[in-house]
């Protein structure tokens, strides 16, 4: 991996720990196609991981993968996902797909104008199960040109630039007691 996977280990209040495997996956600078294949080893690299850590069945352990994987599942003319594989993977629940379709965007980009999800917080199935609740998407810093969204903003945030971020990242309360 040439952005290595951030592993932290939180202990938990009541005892146990939370571990989160923290990532940035490649840009689709370049194209989507052609920067495809290093997230795709990106992703299975993660899997691998956390396979090592905890076993064939990992989802059984609290855990979360997080972090911009710059790529979204949708096909479209610039190509196929390379996250696929990970997001979808049966010891996970990407939570943002909870939400209603149109409101599963973490990224606007202007160009195409096109709204989709590069953030990802996936957690493993069975913090998913003990936690069922929505997460919130924070899109405050999102520039005002990402006109989906109509709430309030940063100050300082513009059409263009200043902006906080072109990502909003994605949060949910964990409960850690059963």
């Amino acid at each position: 991996m040439s952005r290595d996977c951030l592993e932290l280990d939180l202990p938990l209040p009541e005892e146990g720990v939370l571990t989160l495997f923290v990532n940035h996956f490649k840009s689709m600078l370049g194209g989507r196609d052609e920067t495809r294949p290093k997230r795709e080893r990106q992703a299975r690299a993660v899997m691998e991981i956390i396979t090592e850590r905890f076993g064939p069945d990992a989802g059984e352990h609290p855990f979360a993968v997080l972090g911009d994987l710059n790529d979204y599942l949708e096909e479209d003319k610039q190509g196929t996902t390379g996250i696929a594989e990970l997001v979808r993977w049966k010891q996970l629940e990407n939570v943002v797909e909870r939400l209603p379709e149109e409101e599963r965007w973490t990224h606007f980009w202007a160009r195409g104008r096109a709204y989709h999800q590069l953030d990802y917080l996936l957690l493993s199935r069975s913090l998913a199960e003990a936690n069922p609740a929505n997460p919130e998407i924070m899109r405050k810093g999102a520039p005002l040109r990402a006109e989906r969204y109509q709430g309030e903003r940063f100050v300082g945030v513009g059409r263009d630039n200043p902006k906080a971020s072109d990502h909003c990242p994605v949060l949910i309360e964990i409960a850690t007691e059963g």
